[in-house]
Order: structure tokens, then sequence, then C-alpha cells
């Protein structure tokens, strides 16, 4: 086998090192800014204060401790069993309905956790409509949960978390087909048997995936369990750093919460081992179970209440409050606008960053330093909002005293939204990195030699060929993008400049000071926003 002149070795002369390549040294130029804050949030961790820590471990930590995981464990459970549930239902049989459910069952993905809680919790308040009636019926005395507490936050949450379960796990089901359970069932176990058995560890890698990314999304919501009264891990950081004043015990505090992400994401690898697909079997031709009489209709039923619960009866109270309201609708052009300026600029950092990553990964296919850098790049997504907006504030304040000893410009970085960007970018850039990977992918090798071919003029291959192939990747990452970063709350929250407020930030100060009918209309127009990206979820399967 021939040596390429860089790996040749002359005679008599040492063997030079490897060389490192620019490319890869600009991946990790790339990289750096979004591993900096964690970086940072180890140092700036340093600071103990004993005092402090004494109050925190007396009266905020065990409760908080306790809440989180319970409030994990309890996400786990109560997405995984309709998640895989109606996914089963789906793939399996045909019951009354179905192919509307099929993509109903997605829609309770579009509402924010946050506005689903201030949703009930004004349902349920004492001068709700709900009570009223209650003690309309039962005598003045009678009365029903208020909507808060830590087994609400558990349902409320789990009724917009399942989806990600639902999703992943019905295009597995869908992939693979029955024969696993035929299989099972010519060697005599029954159909639960034969589920547990055969189908549940074949899709094993699917459904984890989507109940990490649930429980993840309940370690690091803020604005649901703070507004449905429960002290988490994350309303203890914002207490320490808002509250106390102590930026560093917000960090050390941080650093505990995503120490339990690195669990969660280490469960999830060992719950998956080596578990592989060995490929599709079947999944063109699968022949759905029809099902008739109360045992269709129940799977009915429970779709459908499960979607009215979990989505239609939010967006006509939101509706309602938004209508009743109408004379004296809050002005939210302003957020509105701030909304829309912050989704864009990140939307647009975000995908440049990608692009380079996935372009220079593209450039040397086999360059482990460059994938090394892909792989850091993106774990931010996997890091709570609170978590990330410590970790900025930290590297932002000893960049502003760096600069300050230096003779620099004395530039307010850390109250600016440099800083909200700077979070935002690391929270999402993994999404936008799947979205352009995705987009790439449509460029295989043999449309760009026959371009080349037809066309020898690389701008004319650009426009011609390159461009119209990853324009619709691209924009449905950029859509995913703009509509995450419109919903995102506790980093802009924490970070945002003193009164700029975004759709999000109105929502929530709102609801925390029980303004139901002020807080419906921003919620309103977030949870429409957010039926961009389910419909293209939805459309994407159809498409699978």
């Amino acid at each position: 086998m021939a040596l390429s002149p860089a790996a040749a070795v002359v005679p008599g002369q040492p063997a030079r090192r490897r060389a490192w390549h620019w490319p890869t040294g600009l991946a990790w130029l790339l990289a750096l800014p979004l591993i900096l804050p964690l970086v940072f949030l180890l140092v700036g961790a340093g600071d103990w204060r004993p005092d402090l820590w004494s109050h925190i471990a007396r009266h905020l930590l065990p409760r908080a401790v306790f809440d989180t995981l319970v409030l994990a464990l309890a996400i786990a459970v109560l997405t995984l069993i309709p998640g895989l549930g109606f996914a089963w239902a789906s793939a399996r049989y045909d019951y009354p309905g179905r192919r509307i459910f099929d993509w109903a069952l997605v829609l309770p993905l579009a509402i924010p956790g946050y506005v689903v809680a201030f949703v009930y919790v004004g349902l349920l308040d004492y001068a709700g409509p709900v009570q009223t009636v209650w003690r309309d019926w039962f005598g003045p005395g009678a009365s029903l949960p208020n909507g808060r507490g830590l087994l609400a936050a558990a349902v409320l949450l789990s009724l917009v978390l399942y989806p990600y379960v639902y999703l992943l796990a019905r295009a597995a089901f869908l992939r693979h087909g029955t024969a696993a359970l035929d299989a099972a069932r010519s060697l005599g176990h029954g159909p639960v048997s034969g589920f547990l058995r055969a189908v549940l560890p074949l899709t094993r890698p699917a459904w984890v995936a989507g109940l990490t990314l649930a429980v993840l999304e309940a370690l690091a919501d803020f604005g649901a369990v703070s507004i449905l009264g429960v002290d988490t891990l994350t309303t203890t950081i914002y207490r320490v750093w808002f509250g106390m004043y102590s930026l560093p015990t917000a960090a050390q505090l941080a650093l505990g919460l995503l120490t339990l992400v690195a669990l969660v994401l280490l469960i999830e690898r060992a719950a998956r081992g080596r578990a592989r697909y060995a490929g599709a079997i079947g999944s063109a031709g699968t022949i759905r179970r029809r099902l008739i009489g109360w045992r269709g209709w129940s799977i009915t039923g429970l779709a459908a209440a499960t979607v009215l619960f979990g989505f239609a009866l939010p967006v006509v109270r939101l509706a309602t409050w938004a209508w009743q309201a109408r004379e004296r609708l809050p002005d939210v052009a302003q957020a509105s606008a701030n909304t829309l300026m912050l989704a864009a600029a990140a939307t647009v950092l975000v995908l440049i960053g990608a692009i380079a990553l996935v372009l220079l990964a593209r450039r040397r296919p086999g360059d482990h330093g460059i994938a090394v850098a892909g792989f850091v790049a993106n774990l931010g997504y996997a890091v709570p909002g609170t978590v990330l907006a410590v970790a900025v504030m930290t590297m932002l304040v000893a960049a502003q005293a760096g600069l300050v000893r230096i003779g620099g410009p004395s530039w307010p970085l850390s109250s600016s939204l440099i800083a909200v960007l700077l979070a935002l970018s690391v929270r999402f850039m993994r999404v936008g990195h799947g979205a352009v990977e995705s987009a790439f992918a449509a460029l295989r090798p043999g449309i760009l030699e026959t371009a080349r071919l037809l066309e020898p003029s690389p701008w004319h291959r650009l426009r011609e060929v390159i461009a119209p192939l990853l324009r619709p990747g691209l924009l449905a990452g950029a859509l995913l993008l703009m509509v995450e970063v419109m919903k995102e709350l506790p980093a802009t929250l924490m970070l945002r400049p003193f009164g700029w407020d975004t759709l999000a930030i109105r929502v929530y100060s709102h609801a925390a000071e029980g303004l139901w009918l002020e807080a419906a209309w921003p919620a309103l127009i977030l949870s429409l926003i957010g039926l961009a990206p389910v419909w293209w979820l939805v459309r994407r399967q159809d498409e699978n």
C-alpha cells in the first residue's frame, strides 16, 4: 500500500510527528465558546461560604433534592406508559379514529409546560370555574385540589412530555413491523408476554432515548414547577442567585444538578447497552389488526382524553381568557419584537456554527479531533437552562474583571444580550447541528459527481444543485431553532438585561402573580407558534 507524501519516512531521518491540520484546530475553535461556560462554572464554584451553605443544607436542599428526584421518577413512569401504549396501538392496531390520533397525540408537544401549569392552576383556583361549579353542586364547604404541588407537577408535565416517547417508539414499532411479536407468538408467547420479551427489547434504543429526553426536560423545567409551588434544584438555584445574591453558591448547586443530568445520561447508556437495530423488518407491509367494539373504542377514548387535557382544553381556555380581556389586552408588541429578534439572532449564530462544524467533518471524515469537537459542542442541550445561566454569568463576570485588570474597556458583558445569546447558542447547538447534518445527508456523492460532470462552474453547481437540496432541511432546522428559543424561559429570564422581556417572560411574570387573563394572550401566541415544529415532526414521520 502506497504511503502519502505526508506520511512517508526518509531513510536516515527521524519520523515526523503527525501534523495538526487546520480543520481540526478550527473545529475546536468553534467548539470553545460552547464549552467555556461549563469550564468557568467549575472555576466559579470555588468560593465556599459555610454560613450560607448551612442555611441551604438545613432549609432548602433536602426538599429540593427530594422533589427533583421524585419528579424525575414520576415523569419517567407517567410518560413511558402512555407513550409506549399509544405508539404500539398506532403501529399494531386499527382503532376508530386512529388516523386522526396518530398526529393529534403529538399536539401537546406544542404547548410549553409552564403554560399548561398556569392554565390548570387558573382552572382549579378557588375562584375558578371548576371550584365554583363544585361548590354549587356540593355546598359552600366543598373543595377540590387546587392544582399545585408535586403530584400536579408530575401529571401536568407528563401531559406535554409523553410525545417524546410516543414519537420515537412509534417510529421504531413501524420500522420493525410486527415480525418480532409474530415470532414470539409462534414460540408460544401471548400478546403481552411477546410484547414485553420481544418487541420492547428490540426497540429499546428508541424508547429509552425518548424517555431520557422527557426526564431531562423535567429536570430542566423552571417555569412549571415555580408556578405550581414545587421546590426543585432549578428553583433553588434561582433563589440562591437572586434572593441570596451569591453567584458562586448558585454555581455549586448548578454543578450538583449537572451531576444529576450526567447520571441520567449514564443510565440511558447503560439501559441501551449494546442494543442496535438489526434492520427494518416488514415495515412497508405492516398489517394492523382491526379492533372493534369496546376494545377499539377504549383506546379511542383514552387518546381523546389525553389530547383533550394536554392540548385542546389549555388552548380553549387561553382563547377564552384572551377574549374576556379583549378590551384590555396587554401590550405585547415590544415583547413580541424582542422574542423574534432574539430567536432570529440565536438561530443565525447556531446555524453558522453548525454548518461550519458539519463542513469540517465532511472535509475530513476520518478526523477524530473534529468528531470529538462536534460532540463536545453538542453537550449543551443536556444542560438545564438555569445551569447554563449560572455558567455564562460566571464566565462573563470573569471576562469583565479581566478586561478591567489589563486596562481594557469596561464593557457590560454580563448585563447585555450577549449573555442571553451565548446561553441559547450553547443550549440549542445540538438542535441546529442535527438539522444541518440531516440536510447535508441529501448531498449524496453520486448526485455531486453527476452535477460536477454536467456543470463545471462551482457557482452554478451551488445555485442549481446544492442549494435546492439543502434548503428544505436548513429551513426546517431554522424553524425548530426559532420556536425552541422563543419558548426558552430560565436562561432568558436569568440573563436578560433589566426590563427586557420576551413572550415567555411575560407569561411567567403574569402567571406568577395570578394574572391569568394578562398571561393568556402571550401564552396563546407561543402555543400557536409551537404548532409549527409539531407539524414538521408529523410530516417527517409520515414521509418515513
